[in-house]
């Protein structure tokens, strides 16, 4: 008799609640990953992401093979696919754990309806699933600071331990799995390097952070680091982004850490930083609870407010921020990073949100789209929720009249080092100029002016908000 596990976004072997239930069934495990060609083709999926998740599920089949087990690998359409398994091996059941995007919920529900036996559902993405945490009325929360209290004030889910024997996984999975696709397989042009992508990778980045860097979190969190996957791992951040994302790592692994860590620690500054990391974490569970609560997020505003705004949505404007040419150097810097390893610093990103928005006003949704084609540890909640927050279009957003100035958070979050390493044109501009190198006598020849002046700029925003809400 066996059973079927259907890895989704949970891509290890430890601490995966629909993997253990399946294996504490008693039956042999099918374990089975589905190219669903849906993703595939959207237009918020990109190489890069596609490669890294490449990468991971080649980790997980050889992880996989230590109990002479190995994925079963089909492309198409899921209900399609599972179907057709379930026929041809008599599986009694198919276990998975849960995702809340609009798309995965509707894909589950048709598979719910088309399958004739038992579906085992978890939820295993975040700590607390949503309908979880609710407001005294029985309605989701809108904004961060009241849902982060309930939350803390909720039992989290402790990790469970599943012992793995070669008896648990079913016989003939060869026979079962077509070949694991190439990027090019699946449609996609090669694209830049990935780093690891496997579960030891990500508990091993964990063990460096909360070792090393996690009690620094407070002060170093904003840092513009340029690669955050050397050998040589950069203080700043956990960098365990990518890894969460594809389920490399379970989310009850990385608060328990941080939380034990907690109970040990005697200095209140270090508390601190490990409460703020933790908050982090909190706010991946928020937009993923309010991307439940409210799918219509990712087609447009979270609020009607800004309905009617004047977008200029200038294309010159906007191909300009994609290739990090806009002339300021915060700005293009972490885009061109963006571009060339698929990923970009916290800080950067509400940098390079804000400038999109709020001095080139154009419209979110621009920016959100491009980074989910080029970030590998591209979430639809996170960055929908992080982008609409830019905006001041989102729940709990920034005011509309917050309006990031590129030199002065330049001067206070980028390094020259950083600058100049992703915009190689500033080399011999010196530190005094490298925030603002414009105002050189001469400008660098080879790097562009400024494509707005952002004190200008702001003014237009603020007239543009404020006739959209309405005031005088």
């Amino acid at each position: 008799m066996t059973v079927i596990h259907w890895f989704r976004r949970d891509l290890r072997l430890q601490d995966n609640i629909a993997l253990h239930h399946a294996i504490d069934s008693g039956q042999a495990v099918i374990p089975v990953f589905i190219f669903d060609d849906r993703l595939l083709t959207s237009p918020r999926v990109g190489a890069p992401r596609v490669k890294f998740m490449l990468k991971a599920l080649h980790s997980l089949n050889d992880a996989l093979a230590k109990y002479d087990a190995q994925l079963v690998i089909r492309r198409g359409d899921p209900v399609s696919v599972l179907s057709e398994l379930v026929e041809k091996t008599g599986a009694e059941a198919v276990y998975f754990n849960k995702d809340y995007s609009p798309y995965a919920r509707q894909r589950d529900e048709a598979i719910a309806k088309a399958l004739k036996v038992d579906m085992q559902t978890f939820d295993d993405a975040i700590l607390l699933p949503p309908g979880s945490v609710l407001k005294d009325d029985g309605n989701p929360y809108r904004v961060f600071t009241p849902f982060k209290k309930t939350w803390n004030g909720i039992d989290k889910p402790e990790c469970v331990k599943t012992v793995f024997k070669k008896s648990a996984f079913a016989d003939g999975l060869a026979q079962l799995s077509d070949e694991m696709p190439t990027l090019s397989d699946l449609g996609f042009d090669e694209t830049i390097d990935m780093p690891e992508a496997s579960e030891a990778r990500a508990q091993a980045l964990l063990e460096q952070f909360i070792d090393a860097d996690i009690k620094a979190y407070s002060e170093t969190r904003n840092a513009l680091v340029i690669d955050p996957f050397a050998a040589d791992r950069p203080t700043g951040t956990s960098y365990l982004s990518p890894y969460l994302r594809l389920g490399l790592l379970s989310p009850r692994k990385a608060y328990w850490t941080a939380r034990d860590t907690y109970s040990r620690a005697r200095n209140e500054d270090y508390k601190d930083s490990i409460a703020t990391w933790v908050s982090e974490l909190t706010w991946r569970e928020f937009y993923m609870h309010i991307l439940y609560h409210y799918p219509h997020v990712m087609a447009r505003d979270f609020v009607d407010t800004y309905a009617s705004l004047a977008w200029v949505d200038d294309e010159d404007h906007l191909q300009a921020w994609k290739d990090g040419q806009t002339g300021y150097p915060v700005v293009d810097a972490p885009m061109r990073q963006l571009k060339a390893m698929g990923w970009m610093p916290n800080r950067a990103r509400m940098i390079v949100a804000s400038f999109l928005t709020k001095d080139l006003l154009i419209y979110w949704k621009h920016g959100d789209v491009h980074f989910m084609q080029l970030l590998i540890d591209g979430d639809p909640a996170a960055n929908n929720g992080g982008w609409q927050w830019a905006a001041g279009t989102g729940t709990d957003a920034q005011p509309y009249f917050r309006i990031f100035n590129p030199v002065s958070q330049s001067e206070k979050y980028a390094s020259p080092g950083y600058l100049r390493h992703w915009v190689p044109e500033l080399a011999d501009v010196p530190d005094k100029h490298i925030h603002a190198p414009w105002k050189m006598d001469p400008p660098p020849a080879d790097y562009p002016a400024p494509i707005v002046d952002h004190s200008a700029a702001r003014e237009t925003t603020l007239a543009a908000f404020k006739a959209a809400r309405g005031d005088d």
